[in-house]
């Protein structure tokens, strides 16, 4: 039987609800925020023409703001798993 690495444990564990939902609302919002900054990240290079941020890193933002959203929600998940005598049914019902 394989061992599992790090990331495939990452990978294949559930995350809570609210960990899932924040990650989503990170990725909406580092896009949005992205969208309106990159088109500003733009500059003229002779010979080679207008190179923009946004050419290069398409998905900067989405990432970016995912993985910001499920690190609050995992900090918040994990917060209330250690809450005496309830912890253990909060994380059951988040999926933990």
């Amino acid at each position: 039987m394989k061992e599992l690495t790090l990331v495939e444990i990452n990978a294949v564990s559930g995350a809570g609800f609210i960990k899932d939902g924040l990650s989503s609302l990170g990725s909406w919002l580092g896009n949005a925020g992205y969208n309106l900054v990159s088109s500003t990240l733009s500059i003229n290079i002779p010979f080679f023409g207008n190179i923009s941020l946004a050419d290069f890193l398409p998905g900067l933002g989405s990432t970016v703001g995912s993985a910001i959203g499920a690190t609050i929600g995992g900090t918040i998940e994990a917060g209330l798993a250690k809450i005496p005598f309830i912890g253990g049914t909060i994380n059951k019902i988040l999926g933990n």
